[in-house]
């Protein structure tokens, strides 16, 4: 019934009374009063988001609470765990969390070294920089650093590609 830490999915070109209309593709939630705009839910704090220009695949970093920021592929109907998850870690209750039907993070890392809020980012299509093609970039609003990820493999191992001054609040 909350629209809060949820991604929506809306047709603005529709004009019913609320002036918008709900994709018919929408995922239909099995709970009494789930608002039909919800594409995906358990999100805390999504810090910008994007699709990707070749597949289409929808890219968003999620700000944790206190101690963990997650990288996520958003999936239609997807369940990302907050408030009982931050990242892939317990949160409340702080052990023994429910795990069944949650969707992991594609990648996660911790409130170390100054570390503190993910600033999702974008899917690198370009051809000037080779190396990058096909990965995901964000950095950290605190530190300054810029990481990738690949898109394709079953392997999100991040790899820091800068440690700027900066305060990166959007690419």
């Amino acid at each position: 019934g909350s629209l809060l830490g949820k991604m929506l999915r809306i047709d603005v070109a529709g004009n019913p009374p609320n002036g918008y209309a709900i994709p018919p593709t929408n995922p239909v939630f099995p709970v009494a009063g789930a608002l039909p705009e919800i594409w995906s839910f358990g999100l805390r704090n999504p810090w910008r988001w994007s699709f990707d220009r070749q597949s289409g695949d929808l890219w968003a970093g999620d700000v944790g609470q206190s101690a963990w920021e997650e990288i996520d592929k958003i999936v239609s109907g997807g369940n990302y765990g907050w408030r009982q998850r931050e990242g892939a870690h317990c949160y409340n209750p702080a052990t023994g969390c429910q795990t069944a039907g949650l969707i992991d993070p594609v990648a996660e890392y911790a409130h170390t070294a100054s570390r503190c809020a993910v600033t999702g980012g974008h899917v690198y299509r370009g051809n000037v920089i080779s190396a990058l093609r096909g990965k995901y970039l964000y950095g950290d609003y605190c530190t300054g650093e810029i990481w990738s990820i690949p898109t394709t493999s079953g392997s999100f191992t991040p790899q820091l590609l800068l440690d700027s001054p900066y305060l990166i609040a959007s690419f």
